[in-house]
């Protein structure tokens, strides 16, 4: 099942299910409320199906999720933090294949397919982020790794954006990203609920930049797996339905890594097998 958030020329901005390129609006659920209440094949499910639909090409998409309540972004790819640490200068630390970290990003800032990303004034070092995300379905609250899998209600593609100069300068301070990050988080296309994911630990991950191949990755490579995320996040505090976990960028999943940076004007373009193409201009 393909949940997403849409808006026509004429219209406000709906919740809608996906069946073969063809939106029908979800009426009494939200998208996440969906994750847990629709199923195919259900009668509500069917009389969804009754409607006359709007063809997807003739939409705005909008990141999937409306007004999430937090965003947990981790940090779990070992290619990753270990050529970023290197580039600083830091070597890795035993405590990071112990505890799956992460930084809380803004909830405010998700920008939808088609978008154009608008980066810090005077940004001389615009990057993307190549990530896996999930899209929690039900409240998790000191949930052992065996319980997680339960609480995953979709997975989706994110799209951290970095402004390196501003992180470069900021993180110096200690207390994270922040301002590097929270001006726009690339979400969607849209939500794509497990049954038709397969193995999550086996997706193909690739990234374009004005159609050259610029990262090529997989989501097994990713020291812990989401359940393992979910357990750990969840031993002191409650995590709800509709909150988005994201996996950390895939090795080679940025342009830091190669000390390759966007430009004004380029496309990126992200993939994850089973979920779809997240596209976004760069301002």
């Amino acid at each position: 099942m393909k949940l997403l958030r849409y808006k026509t020329a004429e219209g406000p901005a709906e919740p809608g299910l996906l069946v073969h390129e063809c939106i029908y609006p979800l009426k009494k659920f939200t998208t996440v409320t969906a994750l847990e209440s629709l199923r195919e094949g259900d009668p509500g499910w069917t009389r969804l199906l009754q409607q006359r639909p709007v063809p997807l090409g003739e939409v705005t998409l909008l990141p999937p999720v409306e007004r999430p309540g937090a965003f947990l972004d981790f940090y779990t790819f070992e290619q990753h933090v270990k050529t970023c640490r290197r580039k600083r200068g830091l070597d890795m630390v035993p405590e990071w294949y112990r505890y799956p970290v992460w930084y809380n990003g803004s909830t405010r800032g998700f920008s939808g397919p088609g978008s154009t990303v608008e980066f810090p004034r005077g940004e001389t070092r615009k990057d993307f982020e190549l990530e896996l995300g999930i899209v929690l379905k039900k409240k998790c609250f000191r949930v052992s790794v065996e319980e997680a899998g339960a609480c995953i209600g979709g997975y989706t593609i994110v799209n951290d954006f970095s402004a390196r100069d501003l992180q470069e300068r900021i993180m110096k301070i200690g207390l994270g990203p922040a301002k590097a990050k929270d001006f726009n988080t690339g979400l969607g296309p849209w939500l794509v609920t497990p049954e038709e994911i397969g193995d999550p630990r086996n997706l193909r991950m690739r990234a374009w930049v004005n159609g050259e191949l610029w990262s090529e990755g997989n989501s097994g490579s990713s020291n812990f797996t989401f359940e393992e995320m979910i357990a750990f996040a969840s031993e002191d505090q409650t995590l709800f339905p509709g909150d988005i976990l994201a996996s950390g960028t895939v090795g080679s999943g940025c342009g830091y890594e190669q000390d390759r940076f966007l430009n004004s004007g380029d496309e990126v373009v992200l993939e994850i097998e089973h979920i779809g193409k997240l596209t976004h201009r760069i301002g």
